[in-house]
């Protein structure tokens, strides 16, 4: 994860390569910060060197002492539903009037998420003005602050229950939920990042059985996922709706327009316990009670899955790479008490993605073992 300044002495970047690199024209002969790794990569190629005054690496330092004014700098790369739970915690220090100002960086292509939704004033992009930064007196790492977030791949935490423990703030929330409207059209969010927190295709085909017949279905896809593609390619549409949102803004649309959502553990999740929506959480390796956390419109339905390798939910929020092998603890036979690795960046080595078709035709316990008998009456006793 690189965080680095770097300034430019030629505007070489094409708009397609901003719009790419999800950044705005960089000033010429100014000091950026950043933690975009795309943007990194990018000055580093030989033949743009010429074209900047320097590129280096920067060190984070951990806080001393607080002052009044903090810049919460976000990890780069982070998911949507991580966008939103960083969102709680802060929005939480925010009313607790801890700080005179506090800022959100690094927010990459959620800088929308945090201005529509938690109405946060000072939010940065991926790149930031030296002379913006050095407007706060506390910058705040967050994965350099909270030990916890180092492990979010192999044990995924509370970020908005972790973010206000360390500054000793109260949970403050101001979100209501809406279970006034008939429920005419279910809308299904079977697509997460990694293949153990995904929809299999024998539930997304129970569920499409099951309930089209007095329901309008819309499935959520996304062209960008090899996931997706594989689902779309094999599931048994019948009357569904296929939906592609075309950007980030139109996913939430999306989320927005919800009667009742079946959720497994993805970035639309977050997004619709925060609007009040209703519908239910499928848990495969993340708990309910991190994933929900007293959100209560959306139901979860819990996983009892046990191997002699792991017990769900386990944590895990993707596979790894353990030897050659890709999966998780039960796929590979080990537990996690007996990963004999100091660097846990050695586990996501390889083209970890190669595998994730295999690992929808083949899936992992928790997800083969689902009770598909169970989650569909279970949504049946709610919409009745």
């Amino acid at each position: 994860m690189p965080y680095f300044s770097f300034s430019l002495k030629q505007n070489f970047l094409s708009k397609d390569e901003l719009l790419l690199l999800n950044i705005s024209q960089p000033e010429l002969n100014k000091i950026y910060f950043s933690k975009n790794t795309n943007l990194w990569k990018h000055l580093n190629k030989k033949n743009n060197l010429m074209n900047i005054n320097f590129h280096k690496f920067e060190e984070r330092i951990k806080i001393s002492k607080l002052g009044k004014k903090i810049l919460f700098c976000l990890p780069p790369s982070i998911g949507l539903g991580d966008a939103i739970e960083y969102g709680l915690g802060i929005k939480s220090i925010i009313k607790s009037n801890k700080f005179y100002s506090v800022g959100v960086g690094f927010t990459g292509r959620y800088e929308a998420i945090f201005k529509k939704y938690f109405k946060i004033m000072h939010v940065h992009g991926d790149i930031i003005l030296e002379e913006n930064l050095h407007k706060y007196d506390t910058i705040f790492h967050t994965t350099l602050e909270i030990d916890d977030f180092k492990y979010q791949k192999y044990a995924r935490s509370n970020i908005e229950k972790n973010i206000i423990k360390k500054f000793n703030v109260s949970k403050i929330r101001s979100y209501k939920s809406n279970n006034n409207t008939k429920i005419k059209k279910i809308t299904i969010f079977p697509i997460s990042q990694s293949p153990i927190r995904s929809m299999s295709l024998k539930l997304l085909n129970s569920l499409i059985e099951n309930f089209d017949v007095n329901y309008s279905i819309d499935i959520v896809f996304d062209n960008s996922s090899r996931i997706s593609q594989y689902l779309e390619e094999n599931v048994c549409l019948k009357n569904s709706n296929k939906l592609y949102p075309s950007s980030l803004l139109a996913l939430c649309q999306i989320v927005e327009k919800t009667d009742f959502g079946v959720f497994m553990d993805s970035g639309p999740l977050h997004l619709a316990k925060i609007l009040g929506k209703r519908g239910i959480l499928i848990i495969t390796s993340v708990s309910g009670s991190i994933l929900l956390d007293d959100f209560s419109s959306i139901k979860e339905i819990k996983n009892t899955y046990k191997s002699n390798f792991c017990t769900s939910p386990c944590g895990l929020t993707n596979v790894f790479n353990y030897e050659n092998k890709v999966g998780c603890y039960q796929y590979l036979s080990i537990k996690k008490s007996n990963l004999l690795i100091k660097n846990l960046n050695l586990l996501q080595r390889g083209s970890i993605k190669n595998s994730y078709i295999n690992l929808m035709k083949y899936p992992v316990g928790c997800v083969k073992n689902l009770n598909l008998n169970k989650i569909i009456q279970s949504i049946k006793k709610i919409l009745e």
